[in-house]
């Protein structure tokens, strides 16, 4: 099933299983529980970009990005990255209500 852009995910269920797109948009629930179960996945997270959902229709912020520092190599920095990841989310949610999260492959 093709991601649809007029939707607001709701699941990080929805992300981990239509391929994790960089084109969903997830509210601030679900985009915390992506970066939350990452590490778990064999993934980290890259960056993260939040804006202002119109339903439909997704108002990027460039004052809301997040990257991560550096690709971190060892499990114990990818839990840390990942943490920070969600915790940036997390404080971002006064202000934005949808979020864009990219993840990669860790590397062995």
């Amino acid at each position: 099933m093709p991601v649809n852009l007029a939707t607001r995910y709701t699941s990080s269920n929805a992300y981990f299983s239509l391929g994790g797109s960089v084109k969903m948009r997830m509210t601030t629930q679900a985009a915390i529980a992506v970066c939350s179960e990452a590490a778990e996945r064999g993934l980290v997270v890259a960056r993260i970009e939040g804006g202002i959902w119109h339903n439909p229709g997704f108002e990027a912020r460039i004052d809301c990005i997040w990257d991560s520092a550096e690709y971190p190599p060892k499990v114990d920095a990818i839990n840390t990255n990942n943490l920070a990841a969600a915790n940036f989310i997390h404080a971002q949610e006064r202000d934005y209500d949808v979020f864009i999260v990219t993840t990669i492959p860790m590397i062995n």
